[in-house]
């Protein structure tokens, strides 16, 4: 073989091997670059910061979900409290007085239990020297279908905030 028949396949040949040894850097620093990818997790474990990115990036996904859904069941919760508080007796307007003249200590009394709507009773005790009597009458928004005393209108007045005094 003569020279020019070496020297033109060196010069073809150049061209191919320069190719080859970009290749081999081009991997020598793909391996570098994932080698920092990898992060020691704390378990011990090692990953890639892709794959360790896209797990928590699910994870977080989730933790937002599981937030809104726990926000909607305390919206419920909330709703459905507040019916439950509505219906439960919790006012109450007490009214202590002497039923009859011969007897001090305003020992008698009326008072009304009702809930948020103004429905409930309304209690009276009339104490007298030999003896006491006890009545309840019921209240349906803040009135009642039997006849209901000074006192016992006081009381219910009183719980539902309409007055805050006793009757003279």
């Amino acid at each position: 073989m003569s020279t020019t028949v070496i020297a033109g396949l060196g010069v073809a040949g150049l061209p191919g091997l320069i190719a080859i040894v970009v290749a081999i850097v081009l991997w020598v620093r793909l391996r570098r670059v994932r080698s920092a990818q990898t992060v020691l997790l704390p378990d011990g474990s090692s990953g890639n910061l892709v794959d360790l990115h896209a797990t928590l990036r699910g994870d977080v996904q989730a933790v937002e979900q599981a937030i809104r859904d726990l926000g909607a069941r305390f919206d419920a919760f909330v709703a459905s409290s507040e019916q439950e508080i509505a219906r439960c007796v919790r006012i109450n307007g007490v009214v202590r007085y002497d039923a009859y003249g011969d007897m001090g200590g305003q020992q008698s009394w009326s008072f009304a239990l009702l809930d948020a709507t103004g429905t409930g009773s309304v209690m009276t005790c009339l104490h007298a020297r030999d003896h006491a009597r006890v009545y309840l009458k019921d209240v349906t928004h803040g009135t009642s279908g039997q006849r209901l005393s000074p006192e016992e209108l006081a009381a219910i007045a009183m719980a539902t905030g309409s007055v805050a005094d006793q009757p003279a």
